[in-house]
């Protein structure tokens, strides 16, 4: 591993750290990740990194014990709605989730990061940082100053559909495109996003939401016949 790869692990770990720190004390942060509270405060501080035994020992405990947990306790939900506000806004758990998406993909050279407006925005931004990647956002209405536009119907039901629209050419053929939203409910953004991939000519490298309601983002893969690796972090019913 690079130097630098190294020193944005250990960056890593930090940001790991300060997501847990603002849903534990320090005296329960200790037990969970067996450091005492004095050095997981210098991390947290920015006063000095974590080595690389304790940076893996971070990052491994937080993807198998407590980002799940995390998540689920921000879910609200109202009227049988799943509202995310507080995971898509939250900056730093949004940050700590595409780094994970991007290690759990491998992926090694995307040119567009695609995503539906507005939900899926927040994550889609930090993944296409993450990877130097451009992010183009397929919009419910056209954009005032463009000509040319590529349009596809999201078909929720017989009687309920979005139309999206991206600029003409904003995905290119052969472009490596990563498709990315908040949660699948019906499937039925993600298979607009697909065909407009499709009919880019370009190549859909995978998909990934945070959420897929009981397993939408599957059933979309079966039914698309896709073979790009498609997931997400939590299954709800």
């Amino acid at each position: 591993m690079s130097g630098l790869a190294e020193f944005r692990k250990r960056i890593f770990a930090v940001d790991i750290l300060r997501v847990l720190k603002s849903n534990y004390t320090y005296k329960q942060l200790s037990k969970l990740i067996d450091l005492p509270p004095t050095v997981l405060s210098r991390y947290i501080n920015g006063h000095v990194l974590p080595n690389s035994e304790k940076t893996e020992k971070i990052i491994s405990l937080f993807k198998e014990k407590y980002l799940s947990e995390i998540i689920k306790a921000r879910i609200t939900e109202i009227g049988g709605a799943y509202v995310l506000n507080n995971i898509n806004y939250d900056v730093n758990l949004q940050k700590l989730i595409a780094r994970f998406i991007i290690r759990e993909f491998e992926i090694a050279k995307i040119d567009k990061v695609f995503t539906a407006a507005t939900d899926g925005i927040p994550l889609a931004v930090q993944i296409a940082n993450e990877l130097g990647a451009k992010l183009v956002v397929a919009k419910k209405e056209r954009d005032i100053f463009v000509t040319e536009f590529l349009e596809e119907r999201a078909i929720f039901s017989p009687v309920l559909f979005k139309t999206f629209y991206i600029p003409k050419g904003s995905i290119k053929p052969k472009d490596q495109v990563l498709i990315v939203d908040d949660i699948a409910r019906t499937g039925a953004t993600i298979e607009a996003l697909v065909r407009m991939v499709e009919r880019s000519k370009a190549k859909l490298a995978g998909i990934f939401t945070i959420f897929s309601v009981d397993n939408s983002l599957e059933k979309i893969k079966k039914k698309l016949k896709l073979r790009c690796k498609a997931d997400s972090l939590l299954t709800l019913s």
